[in-house]
């Protein structure tokens, strides 16, 4: 027989006979401590909640109302944002339970449901507050509600099982009241797509840079309340037209990375970011020139706030947007060699001019050296022989040699009057014998200077 059984049914001491007569319990027979809160036989007994009856429905944002036993001293608190919303609003619903003693070590909560409810989580937090003086742990819990059909529904909320600090099992259950809801309904020729917000909003508008042939991307976000990825996707198939020359692929819709904004406009708005692919024509966009225009957008959603929702739509809308792309990157390279080609010709013969200059400055340079050391060597010679074997040789190694030329042949090379002149005086003086006088010497001077001075430098060339 289970010992915990027999421990349960039996007085204390017919417990102290069975040890003597068993010896020792077994370790997973301990016995358990009496319970302060319901003692009848001085041990602890299983206590089984059962079912629970709740409460009727009630018709009031604010309740601590609900049917069952909760732990001592704990407080669960509901709030429904809107008694009396539109179809297919989304309305917040809040849950906190306060726990003044600190003696909940679980809270096991589900979301509310109902016939023609939807509900989406939000989260759960604990944090801990001052409430008359008293430090106070605090659970939150929030869903997003959505009311799909109208006339009278019923938000009911679940059972919620409590765990206590020092108890092996829940012996605490609560069902906090339910709420009436009266919706207004929406007229029915209305799609069920079309959001139902207070607002709606078109935001960042951006477009990469875009190349001819090419995928690019256009990209931006909606901010709102009650949206969804597949309402968004019908409202924006319903009225994208990509225009000429640019196609656009179907969108690409999530939840924005970054919802701070959104959460800053209230804890029911979400941010959901939207992807356009784009492909830009080789050919261009309209009228043949490489540019487009994105297509507006105008996104209709129900103001819940109007006096009359569903009987006027609003919208959220944007503009159009101009965009440009380049040329495919092979036209763009032969549009670069075609942009360039003016200064590569310049280039071109602006480095056929330097090189022709060097080659004359070189040329013109040579030819001075050339002459240079023709008049040294003329200058150098000590007598008449010696001038005149030097003068032979420098004609001999000009670029177009003279050997033994006349005096026609000089004449018509363009040798100067004075040069030729010389030239005679040279020839007198090697013919003219021992003659050695002052006059000897100064026609000889003379001469030789004449010879180097006068020698044309043209022959050099």
């Amino acid at each position: 027989m289970n010992v915990t059984r027999v421990a349960r049914r039996c007085s204390a001491p017919l417990l102290v006979a069975l040890l003597g007569v068993g010896g020792a319990l077994p370790a997973i027979a301990d016995i358990p401590l009496p319970d302060r809160d319901r003692e009848e036989s001085g041990f602890a007994e299983r206590v089984e909640l059962g079912p629970i009856d709740p409460l009727p429905a009630v018709s009031e944002r604010l309740s601590q109302d609900g049917a069952g036993r909760p732990p001592r001293g704990v407080i669960v608190e509901t709030e429904v944002a809107a008694i009396d919303p539109v179809q297919r609003q989304t309305f917040l619903v809040t849950q906190t339970i306060l726990d003044p003693s600190r003696q909940l070590r679980g809270v096991e909560v589900h979301r509310p449901e109902g016939q023609g409810i939807d509900t989406q989580v939000l989260g759960a937090t604990q944090d801990t507050v001052e409430i008359d003086g008293r430090r106070v742990v605090r659970r939150t819990y929030r869903w997003a509600v959505q009311a799909l059909r109208g006339g009278g529904v019923t938000l009911e909320f679940q059972r919620i099982d409590f765990d206590v600090v020092g108890r092996a099992q829940s012996q605490f259950a609560w069902v906090p009241v339910a709420r009436r809801l009266a919706v207004e309904p929406l007229p029915a020729h209305l799609p069920e797509y079309l959001p139902v917000a207070p607002d709606l909003a078109l935001r960042d508008m951006q477009s990469g840079e875009l190349v001819a042939g090419e995928p690019g991307e256009w990209r931006f976000l909606v901010v709102g309340e009650g949206l969804s990825e597949k309402a968004l996707e019908q409202l924006l198939q319903a009225q994208l037209i990509a225009p000429v020359g640019l196609r656009i692929d179907e969108p690409s819709i999530r939840h924005a990375p970054d919802q701070a904004r959104a959460e800053a406009m209230g804890p029911l708005v979400d941010a959901w970011e939207v992807r356009f692919s784009l492909l830009p024509a080789v050919t261009g966009g309209s009228d043949g020139t490489r540019e487009a225009r994105l297509p507006a957008l105008k996104l209709p959603y129900i103001d819940p706030t109007a006096a009359k929702p569903g009987w006027a739509i609003d919208y959220a809308r944007s503009e159009a947007q101009p965009v440009r792309w380049q040329a495919e990157p092979a036209e763009r390279r032969l549009a670069a060699i075609r942009a360039a080609l003016p200064w590569l010709l310049a280039g071109l013969v602006g480095l056929l001019l330097l090189a022709w200059l060097a080659r004359a400055g070189w040329h013109w340079w040579r030819v001075r050296r050339d002459w240079r050391r023709a008049q040294q060597a003329l200058r150098s010679a000590a007598d008449p022989q010696a001038l005149r074997e030097r003068l032979n040789r420098v004609l001999i190694a000009l670029p177009q040699p003279m050997v033994s030329p006349v005096r026609s042949a000089l004449l018509a090379c363009g040798a100067p009057a004075d040069w030729l002149e010389a030239r005679s005086t040279l020839e007198r003086l090697c013919f003219a014998g021992d003659e050695a006088d002052e006059a000897y010497e100064e026609a000889f001077r003379a001469s030789r200077e004449t010879l180097a001075r006068s020698l044309p430098p043209g022959w050099f060339r």
